[in-house]
């Protein structure tokens, strides 16, 4: 093993149960790339799912024009903004809440 005391995915729900988090700051307090944190995200929404939890979002926003990606299913940020087409998106905001 490579020294955790837990699974990467149980350490990011440890994270995502005490406090909102970006993925940026997953990432940092894991110790694994941004893009991985993403793809952790899907199977973890899917194990706290069992518990009765979800993992909920403060939805990524348009820096430019403030359109907010609302209805977003997937974890990974957007590209543009389809209101503005500007590419400066603000992160989303992740928990574990019941």
């Amino acid at each position: 093993m490579n020294g955790r005391a837990q699974t990467i995915r149980q350490e990011i729900i440890n994270h995502l149960e005490s406090g909102p988090m970006t993925v940026r700051d997953i990432s940092q307090s894991v110790g694994i790339m941004e893009k991985d944190v993403l793809h952790h995200l899907e199977f973890i929404d899917k194990t706290v799912r069992t518990q009765k939890k979800r993992i909920r979002m403060e939805p990524y926003y348009c820096m430019n024009c403030g359109f907010e990606f609302q209805n977003r299913k997937r974890f990974k940020k957007p590209g543009k903004c389809p209101s503005c087409r500007n590419g400066r998106i603000a992160p989303a905001v992740f928990w574990i809440a019941p």
